[in-house]
């Protein structure tokens, strides 16, 4: 299962490119788009959208809950201004951080994931 919350235009486009790659590679898994939070019980991957709307203590809040849950699901986090000793320091366990600071390119994010996926799945 893959779950990308929080809602937003980001939310959408990642969920598209996930789809349009689980199509092209012929594998059938469930793909939640969610406006909030929830845990999955079953191997899950989480994308993380993190914008002005999710702040960072709120998305340590969806971390901490997401690992008291599952040890061995994969997170990745999309977004800007990343606070990555914080993230090293609580033991998250990220998988991936997909910074946009620098580039918001929609083909440079598309690019990085898809390459994520092919780490997951291959």
């Amino acid at each position: 299962m893959i779950i990308i919350f929080p809602f937003s235009l980001m939310s959408l486009f990642i969920a598209l490119i996930v789809k349009y790659y689980l199509v092209i590679n012929k594998r059938k898994i469930k793909i939640s788009l969610n406006k909030h939070f929830n845990v999955s019980h079953q191997p899950t991957i989480y994308f993380i959208i993190k914008s002005a709307h999710l702040t960072s203590n709120k998305m340590y809040s969806y971390l901490d809950e997401i690992r008291n849950h599952s040890e061995r699901a994969n997170i990745i986090i999309i977004g800007s201004h990343i606070q990555y000793d914080d993230l090293f320091k609580n033991h998250y366990r990220i998988f991936d951080v997909i910074d946009t600071t620098k580039n918001k390119s929609l083909k440079s994010v598309s690019n990085k994931i898809r390459l994520q996926l092919d780490s997951i799945y291959d």
